[in-house]
């Protein structure tokens, strides 16, 4: 039975309100792809994330957290990229099947962050330390071991990569003068890993310029995180783009009141200009 549209904003609604560490992030990844594909049963892709799952199982008798990284990596690369066949779509990487995990699980390719849900379902369910990093412009998983860490490629079979591959990566998307930074290889969480995942789908819309389409990816960013100023300022331009003003002066002051919660003075500055020079269009 397919997942009805309401059923969904209810899912994604309830996950706003959740901390980082009750989100299940393949389950939530789905919610959102179905979103963009109303008439497909969830079912099927569901049964396949656990089969994922009982592969992975099946390769060790071993204590699976107590395992090497090495070891740990090889198992996940030889599952999801050798057995299961799931690289990275680098002939069409700007198909935007590939931001939806749904499509991913069909087709077996996909984007970084897509592809990297996938490790990070199986990894977590199996209870090993996995977790995405906040690496600009490519999604890449950190493994850790009792005594050491490891960071894979799930975009290239699950490779684990030296820090002179990170820095290759990170010149690739910034230019030559970048240098390899503690923050682009912090861990982030679900949630962002999620909005990270949408945001490929909304730039894509929007330089498109397919902005009703971005409007609808910006509400649903929102629902996932509710309490993300920028989100709300986002969605303040694309109303004013609309033509709808009254919404676009009620995400702006959302904003405002967000952003000033939580101390975001620049954010908090900026939707105040924007209702400032809104408010003439308004009467």
């Amino acid at each position: 039975m397919a997942t009805g549209g309401n059923e969904i904003e209810r899912e994604l609604r309830a996950a706003g309100e959740m901390s980082d560490a009750d989100l299940d992030i393949a389950h939530l990844a789905l919610m959102l792809a179905a979103s963009d594909r109303l008439e497909i049963s969830l079912a099927p892709y569901r049964t396949h994330l656990a089969d994922l799952v009982e592969a992975a199982r099946e390769t060790t008798s071993d204590d699976l957290p107590a395992l090497s990284c090495g070891v740990a990596a090889g198992m996940l690369a030889g599952v999801m990229a050798g057995r299961f066949r799931y690289l990275g779509d680098a002939e069409t990487y700007d198909d935007p099947r590939n931001a939806n995990l749904a499509h991913v699980i069909d087709r077996r390719k996909g984007l970084p962050v897509t592809l990297g849900i996938l490790y990070l379902h199986v990894g977590t369910k199996l209870g090993l330390d996995i977790t995405g990093l906040n690496f600009p412009g490519h999604f890449v998983l950190r493994l850790r071991g009792p005594d050491e860490a490891l960071v894979i490629d799930p975009f290239n079979g699950g490779q684990p990569l030296t820090p002179a591959d990170l820095l290759a990566l990170l010149r690739g998307v910034e230019g030559p003068d970048a240098r390899l930074t503690p923050e682009a290889c912090e861990a982030v969480g679900t949630r962002d890993i999620l909005l990270r995942l949408e945001n490929n789908i909304l730039s894509r819309a929007i330089r498109g310029g397919e902005f009703a389409r971005a409007r609808e990816v910006v509400t649903r960013m929102i629902w996932i995180a509710p309490h993300r100023a920028g989100l709300r300022f986002e969605l303040g331009r694309l109303e004013v783009h609309a033509g709808h003003m009254g919404a676009a002066a009620d995400a702006f002051a959302t904003c405002m009141d967000i952003a000033s919660d939580i101390g975001e003075t620049r954010i908090a500055g900026m939707a105040e200009e924007a209702l400032r020079r809104l408010k003439p269009k308004l009467n």
